[in-house]
């Protein structure tokens, strides 16, 4: 039952009013705490950073050859998977052996990785723009980015978190959903079973 992160949110056409409705309150949010001068620099970073996010994932399905590598790279670089993962396994994570993290990691990679293109082979031809970026609790913040096609549209709305002279998405809101919280949910479900641990997933 790998669905992945980027599986939980289904693929649709349209925007429902209430998703809809979710992304402009999210994106108004970014735009609601005003950006001084000593802001400036980091809100570049997290431009640039998005930027790249953005044009790397339109690009995976410029071609089929080499997909799954493209995507990997991009998760290499981008996205803070362990972290992720222990996020979206929470306290049993703590009472895995490092075997089961490994094979479970390998697994959460190998998961997202399949979403992810399937959701893009969705919006194959898909543009995404940076819309805006807003400081989080903890040093983390938040970074809007529109993607389009000709009859629909949704907002994403990514988590970062600062690594080294960077940053890593360590979870992203589709149209008001977030995919890890989403993910974290169906996982407690799974492993409540009393034979369950996530090796066994």
């Amino acid at each position: 039952m790998l669905k992945g992160s980027f599986a939980i949110c289904e693929s649709t056409t349209t925007a429902t009013k209430l998703g809809a409705f979710r992304a402009l309150v999210l994106a108004c949010l970014l735009f609601a705490a005003g950006i001084g001068p000593a802001t400036a620099a980091s809100d570049e970073t997290v431009r640039n950073f998005v930027e790249r996010v953005n044009e790397a994932s339109t690009n995976l399905l410029l071609s089929e050859e080499n997909a799954t590598e493209r995507c990997r790279i991009l998760l290499g670089w981008a996205f803070d998977v362990p972290a992720m993962a222990q996020y979206a396994v929470d306290k049993a994570w703590d009472r895995a052996t490092s075997a089961e993290r490994e094979t479970f990691l390998a697994a959460f990679e190998d998961a997202i990785i399949a979403a992810y293109l399937g959701r893009m082979r969705d919006y194959r031809g898909a543009t995404m723009s940076f819309v805006g970026a807003r400081p989080s609790a903890g040093g983390d913040r938040m970074a809007a980015s529109r993607l389009r096609l000709p009859d629909a549209e949704e907002t994403w709305i990514w988590r970062l978190r600062p690594s080294d002279q960077s940053w890593r998405i360590v979870d992203v809101a589709i149209d008001g959903s977030s995919v890890l919280s989403n993910e974290r949910q169906e996982y407690a479900e799974i492993l409540a079973a009393p034979i369950m641990t996530i090796s066994t997933r």
